[in-house]
């Protein structure tokens, strides 16, 4: 697959203020150093977005390296769409279910 950008729903904006607050509560500097891994994720993602597994129908998930966050996303013809960015330690059905209300 070629490489391709990336897109966001708005609602990962909730998602990843919610990570950041997460890991700035309890590490110095916490939110800064997830930030950074989250977009060394995404240009792993816009480079080759079939590397990561299918996780729920279309959706797949890339792990955020040392975190307990991963990135859902769909990809499109022309885009991959992240459709959230969740802790990994939810309910599994909470997840699908999060992911399904944002399939659109």
């Amino acid at each position: 697959m070629k490489s391709q950008p990336v897109e966001f729903l708005e609602s990962v904006e909730h998602d990843l203020r919610h990570a950041r607050d997460f890991y700035e509560s309890w590490l110095l500097n916490g939110g800064s150093d997830f930030m950074k891994k989250f977009h060394d994720c995404i240009s792993w993602i816009e480079w080759n977005p079939e590397m990561f597994p299918k996780k729920h129908r279309q959706f797949r998930r890339a792990i955020i390296r040392k975190s307990y966050f991963g990135i859902y996303y769909i990809i499109e013809p022309e885009v991959s769409t992240v459709a959230a960015v969740l802790d990994m330690r939810r309910d599994p059905r909470i997840i699908r279910s999060i992911l399904l209300r944002r399939q659109g």
